[in-house]
């Protein structure tokens, strides 16, 4: 009798019009496009989430499935649609676009941006874009990956570029280059072209560049700009 009474509640609680009930969360939501959904936005979802074609939530835990998959605050879990947007995301986005402010797992799709950090592993088919990586950025397009600061590594699979203000880690371009804008403690390894302003490590590549170095350049053209004897070919060091 009682396991009867509390199939009957979930059953009202997912099919009944939301404004009869107290409480602010659900454990199933079905959207064809917000506001046309069974639970408005300002409800939580702790359990599965679908969205015929745009839905929108306070919170979503658990799977959200979709086409336009909207999160005003947190996601933790998963997400698989065609665009993934939310304020925080901790655990997984799939999709064609996927848009977080603080990335805190991984994103896959053809273009990912975590807008203030990465805390995990973004990998795009296009671009990858943050202002602060702890972890990696994965390229395997035509564009790149872009951040203000890198501890980790940002790798380029085919051709593109890794964009960086600091990299304490690895560059990797196998048909492309790096450039990091204000230093670069770790390696930067490029077929074409490797610049750092401020390098400590190694530089790998056709040419490159940079103007102060603690380490060692390997490559065609090597640049030093503020040694008296600012090229070399080959081999370049100073320390």
């Amino acid at each position: 009798m009682k396991k009867r009474l509390l199939l009957y509640a979930l059953f009202l609680m997912i099919l009944l019009p939301a404004q009869a009930y107290s409480w602010s969360w659900t454990p199933l939501q079905f959207s064809v496009w917000e506001p046309v959904q069974l639970f408005p936005e300002n409800y939580n979802v702790y359990g599965i989430r679908l969205n015929l074609v745009y839905g929108r939530n306070q919170n979503v835990t658990g799977l959200d499935m979709g086409g336009m998959n909207t999160v005003i605050q947190s996601q933790k879990g998963g997400q698989i649609g065609l665009i993934n947007l939310s304020e925080e995301c901790r655990g997984a986005s799939a999709g064609v676009m996927n848009y977080t402010g603080s990335l805190s797992g991984g994103q896959l799709g053809l273009m990912n941006t975590a807008q203030n950090s990465v805390s995990g592993l973004q990998v795009a088919g296009l671009m990858n874009l943050s202002d602060r990586v702890k972890g990696l950025q994965v390229h395997c397009g035509i564009l790149g990956n872009g951040a203000a600061s890198v501890d980790g590594g940002q790798f380029v699979l085919l051709a593109g570029y890794n964009l960086a203000d600091k990299l304490s880690g690895l560059q990797l371009a196998m048909f492309g280059f790096n450039y990091s804008a204000e230093s670069a403690r770790g390696a930067q390894v490029a077929m074409l072209y490797n610049y750092a302003k401020n390098m400590s490590g190694f530089q790998l590549g056709l040419v490159n560049v940079c103007e102060t170095l603690s380490g060692v350049q390997i490559g065609l053209v090597n640049i030093i700009w503020q040694e008296k004897i600012f090229f070399l070919p080959l081999v370049n060091f100073s320390f």
